[in-house]
């Protein structure tokens, strides 16, 4: 890896640890020189701007939980239930080795939200990511596997709003739960409640 490859990887790093902490609008282009240990011209030769880094952010959130999520998903064999239960899987043991980038958005969304350089990217990763939930819902009713009744899009709204609420409840009482038992508690809630039986 380059040098150039390598400070910029570490000024993303600083910027995320900064963002889920502190907030984006509470995060000052002098915290992320200060805990990298560069000049502002220097990180100003890498990003042009905080949103610029941002949105790289976004993109790195989206490339390395979102994207891999649906290729490891996509690669594996079985019926939508065994696909649903590799999602729970891929996720949780993602956020174990990458907790700031699994809670970036989670934390981030309500504040950026609001702002139209970040609304349009924030909503199209979570658009990609409730579509495909919601294809593995469809898939799981069109094989007899989910009742009937459900709304494949308004399941896997649920699916997402659940699962950042579980991201969040582990970074605030990491220490206090174990992760394995925490995990399956998330699965026999959310999956008994719309499988077939």
């Amino acid at each position: 890896m380059k040098r150039s490859e390598e400070t910029e990887k570490k000024i993303i790093q600083a910027a995320l640890e900064l963002f889920v902490r502190k907030g984006y609008h509470g995060t000052s282009i002098n915290d992320i020189t200060q805990k990298v240990g560069l000049t502002k011209g220097a990180l100003y030769s890498h990003f042009s701007s905080k949103g610029e880094l941002l949105l790289r952010i976004i993109d790195e959130f989206k490339t390395r939980f979102i994207d891999e999520m649906m290729r490891t998903v996509n690669e594996s064999q079985g019926n939508a239930l065994e696909k649903l239960h590799r999602i729970i899987s891929f996720n949780s043991q993602f956020a174990f080795k990458n907790q700031d980038l699994c809670v970036f958005l989670t934390f981030l969304t309500t504040e950026l939200s609001a702002d139209v350089d970040f609304e349009l990217p924030l909503k199209e990763v979570y658009r990609e990511y409730q579509q495909f939930v919601s294809r593995l819902i469809q898939q799981g009713i069109n094989q007899g596997l989910f009742t009937q009744e459900l709304d494949p899009d308004l399941v896997a709204l649920t699916f997402m709003a659940l699962h950042d609420g579980v991201l969040h409840q582990w970074v605030l009482n990491r220490n206090n739960i174990d992760g394995q038992q925490y995990i399956s508690t998330f699965r026999k809630i959310f999956l008994h409640g719309f499988v077939k039986h």
